[in-house]
């Protein structure tokens, strides 16, 4: 399940996530977050920001180049360090499409996706 990124009234800005080939085997993902922003996601979901479960989703987008949220999506989830602002993805192939959301997976699955990068 996926919804929208915390906002709040004051809309503070989210995160940003860029990805790049790193080479034919791997993909690295970049992003950067405010302050702010962390303050938000904490708030929304009442844990310290230290202890939400953050994930890279890695979507396969090559044969439908969009994601539909509708169950059949391909992806793989990668569990990240907080405190990392990139991450290298392995066990892609060149040549397919993907894209990268960055997100929080709580433990009965549910996914909160916070930002989506550019398909590569």
């Amino acid at each position: 399940m996926e919804t929208n990124p915390p906002r709040s009234s004051t809309d503070v800005e989210g995160p940003s996530i860029h990805i790049a080939w790193k080479d034919e085997h791997s993909i690295q993902a970049e992003w950067s977050m405010t302050k702010e922003f962390e303050q938000e996601v904490e708030k929304k979901f009442a844990i310290p920001f230290a202890e939400l479960p953050f994930v890279l989703r890695l979507f396969d987008v090559t044969e439908r180049k969009e994601i539909r949220n509708d169950g059949t999506d391909l992806y793989t989830d990668f569990d990240i360090n907080h405190r990392s602002s990139e991450w290298i993805l392995y066990g892609v192939t060149q040549g397919l499409e993907y894209c990268v959301d960055l997100g929080i997976r709580m433990v009965d699955g549910r996914f909160y996706s916070l930002s989506r990068s550019q398909m590569i």
